[in-house]
């Protein structure tokens, strides 16, 4: 356990920092010694990741707001057939969601494992002293890509599983009190989790674990440091859920048709 904690957390500097503000900082220390190393990673990954993701949200925002509104209107509508034909058309658009999601998909997945396999394997050769380049980065997709995959299949699995778990517990209590304290709680253990698994995946891209045994040792190796953890994996969650909101507003507000849909329903309504 100490070597696995050498090779991912050896620190190329004196820490003087709080934990998650030292990582940071040692992060941006890294990235100033390989700028054009990490530049190339996001212009060969990122970017076309960013676009897809951008393309995605942009395409699917809209329908998911015609999806929601037809909902509302079902429920204030005063006939049933007239209610079941809105349904029909609400149902369709949430098809054409899954649709264009699983479209979109493959792409996504695989450049984003690209991604990480890039990212976390010139970081790692970074902390060992080693010069990282684009060419060894490359080789370390070829040589990991299988125990990443793995994990990433597991880690999306485990997150689809985890997600109704807050929900169920908070449904067997009675009180609005009890249902918020579990969601909660529920919620802070999510963000450990996730910083749990993804330090599983990172351990799968520079060990040779996969699976459940790269989340035990990646838990193993946050012994010590699991608020620093928890920290860092709120302010990622926190900084990524601004962008989606800000990016969702931004495209309904580029939608000018669901201004007048909505406006039409509040007339209509009253």
């Amino acid at each position: 356990m100490l070597e696995r904690d050498d090779v991912l957390f050896q620190n190329p500097s004196p820490r003087c920092f709080p934990p998650p503000l030292s990582t940071l900082l040692i992060s941006l220390k890294i990235f100033l010694r390989n700028k054009q190393l990490f530049l190339s990673i996001f212009a060969l990954s990122t970017l076309p990741l960013s676009f897809l993701l951008f393309s995605l949200s942009l395409y699917v925002q809209p329908i998911k707001s015609r999806v929601y509104h037809l909902e509302a209107v079902a429920f204030l509508s005063s006939t049933r057939f007239e209610s079941r034909h809105i349904w029909q058309e609400s149902r369709a658009d949430a098809l054409s969601i899954l649709r264009v999601k699983a479209f979109f998909f493959l792409p996504t997945y695989f450049l984003s494992l690209f991604t990480a396999i890039t990212a976390v394997s010139s970081t790692a050769s970074a902390c060992q002293a080693k010069r990282p380049s684009l060419l060894s980065a490359l080789t370390a997709v070829k040589l990991t890509w299988r125990r990443p995959l793995i994990t990433t299949i597991l880690i999306y699995a485990m997150s689809l599983l985890y997600d109704q778990v807050p929900r169920t517990f908070a449904a067997l209590f009675g009180s609005p009190g009890s249902e918020f304290f579990v969601l909660v709680m529920g919620s802070a253990f999510e963000i450990y989790l996730m910083a749990v698994l993804s330090l599983g995946l990172v351990v799968s891209i520079v060990e040779e674990e996969l699976g459940w045994e790269a989340f035990r040792v990646g838990s193993g190796v946050m012994a010590g440091r699991r608020l620093s953890g928890w920290v860092l994996s709120g302010v990622f969650l926190l900084v990524s859920g601004t962008i989606t909101r800000d990016l969702e507003m931004t495209t309904d507000g580029q939608d000018p048709s669901l201004e007048t849909s909505t406006m039409a329903m509040s007339v209509s309504t009253g």
